[in-house]
């Protein structure tokens, strides 16, 4: 049972603690937002009403609290009997601690929050109870819908659905004007906690700091992560220096609304970086979670003409749609075989080159012997193995990563519209497979037919013609290869889609 008074902190900063008179807004029946202001740290409370209850929303550190409460008495005619904490960080606490000393003497916190013990130790009445799964609870009249997110590795906070009016206020998950601030985030489970929240349909937002509006201001906030993370992700996937991966990225004002309030800083930069690199990467910064029943998958993708946001974006749904618990990757130094440990299936879509020196300067080969053979060994002992596209290109030649997936790069073609007829109808991988025609490049590998089984072909409309996909098992384990991936066209494309799951099933033996 969820303790029946509760606390929640919606905003990242504070209002202030007194001279200046709060002005809340009623933004739906009986739902108020105190007013936005800079000068307040853009920080948002607020409180709902009915059968003669006040729940507050919102206190965001000890010194504002009496001015909310303030506000709520000069709204309502009531002090709150009710509140719920959404946030998970130390001034939370301290802003429940100081909630219980004016009289809020129950409450809810998110899983993680620091300090819960000694909060509920205090209390004078039930002890404070922890939100570890969405949980529905009724107060002033309200069914309120507690919805807890992952901020970071450890910690996690609320947001909060009043549901008969669809208000959502999001808490710590979304920011609209003053610049969200990533340091101590996971940035990857952040994005999924936004697509989460966009599920509840909300009527109207109410950020944690910043301006109400519609879902839109979801939508605005992930916009804003995927795009540090596309242009962040692109040049660690290149290999390039730490400095340089910092120093050019750039967030244009298509992605921003309060330039220069929500300008992303170097500090921000830097933060995507660590998340993205080893040791962080691939499961320091976003580990897998216990709810997380599908298999275990390490997606390492991206490279100097093939963008990773765009290859996540359009792999992420086929993943998702088989079940799989997946972990991207842009950093190649997140193969080895303490990762692969991990997982039961790896899939690669990059080529073999890497640029240490930054842009312009020469590329050498970035996968070593130990990582060529971290790759053999896991196959051998049951692993499973997708390479896509261009994972036969550029490696080092007769090395053992080769050997494995059986066939060796001879180019490709321009991008152009190609057919890829089947092979092999009678194979899992193909089966529902019909010939299709795809806009992409074609790849042109020579595969060693002594060693693999060839299950689908290409043929460009000059007539050259290619092996556009092969399986072969070694050891206790199965390898397949696919050539396309390299559009949206194909990524998108349903045959190619139906592809890549039935590869999944039949490398995981399924």
């Amino acid at each position: 049972m969820l303790a029946p008074l509760t606390i929640l902190l919606a905003a990242l900063a504070a209002p202030p603690a007194g001279g200046e008179a709060l002005q809340p807004i009623e933004v739906a029946p009986g739902v108020f937002v105190l007013a936005f202001s800079d000068r307040h740290a853009s920080a948002n409370a607020g409180w709902v009403t009915g059968g003669g209850e006040v729940t507050l929303i919102g206190a965001p550190d000890a010194e504002s609290v009496p001015a909310i409460l303030d506000a709520v008495r000069k709204t309502t005619g009531k002090a709150p009997s009710s509140a719920i904490i959404t946030g998970a960080s130390p001034r939370a606490f301290e802003a429940a601690r100081r909630l219980l000393a004016e009289g809020v003497s129950r409450g809810v916190v998110a899983a993680g929050a620091p300090g819960k013990d000694a909060l509920s130790a205090t209390a004078a009445g039930p002890p404070v109870e922890a939100v570890r799964a969405r949980t529905l609870l009724t107060r002033a009249g309200r069914e309120l819908e507690l919805v807890p997110f992952d901020r970071g590795p450890g910690t996690s906070a609320l947001a909060v659905h009043v549901r008969d009016c669809g208000v959502l206020f999001t808490g710590e998950a979304c920011v609209h004007g003053p610049r969200a601030v990533l340091r101590g985030t996971s940035t990857a489970a952040w994005i999924r906690a936004l697509r989460e929240l966009r599920r509840l349909q909300p009527e109207l937002v109410v950020p944690g700091a910043g301006t109400t509006g519609g879902r839109d201001l979801i939508d605005r906030q992930e916009r804003l992560l995927l795009e540090l993370r596309r242009q962040v992700g692109h040049r660690v996937a290149q290999g390039w220096p730490a400095e340089l991966v910092s120093a050019g990225v750039r967030i244009e004002p298509e992605w921003l609304v309060w330039m220069p309030y929500d300008t992303p800083t170097r500090e921000d930069v830097d933060h995507v970086r660590d998340e993205l690199t080893i040791p962080r990467a691939p499961f320091g910064a976003d580990p897998f979670r216990d709810e997380e029943t599908g298999s275990k998958t390490l997606a390492i993708i991206g490279d100097s003409p093939h963008e990773p946001g765009h290859l996540e974006a359009g792999l992420a749904p086929v993943f998702e749609a088989a079940g799989l618990a997946v972990r991207f990757a842009v950093d190649f130094r997140a193969l080895s075989k303490e990762t692969l440990a991990q997982v039961r299936l790896l899939i690669l879509l990059r080529d073999g080159n890497s640029w240490p020196e930054g842009p312009d300067r020469p590329t050498r080969p970035w996968m070593t012997i130990e990582q060529e053979r971290a790759v053999v060994e896991f196959v051998e002992r049951g692993g499973a193995f997708l390479a896509l596209h261009n994972s036969t290109g550029l490696y080092p030649e007769k090395g053992p990563y080769l050997e494995l997936l059986g066939g060796t790069y001879e180019g490709h073609g321009p991008l152009e519209r190609f057919r890829v007829r089947v092979a092999d109808a009678d194979h899992p991988v193909t089966r529902g497979v019909e010939e299709y025609e795809i806009a992409d490049e074609q790849h042109t590998p020579r595969p060693d037919t002594s060693h693999v089984h060839v299950i689908l072909r290409s043929i460009s409309a000059e007539g050259v013609e290619a092996a556009a996909g092969w399986v072969r098992e070694v050891g206790k384990g199965r390898v397949c290869y696919l050539a396309n991936g390299h559009t949206r066209d194909a990524l998108g494309h349903p045959m190619f889609r139906r592809l890549i799951a039935n590869a999944i099933g039949w490398c995981l033996d399924k």
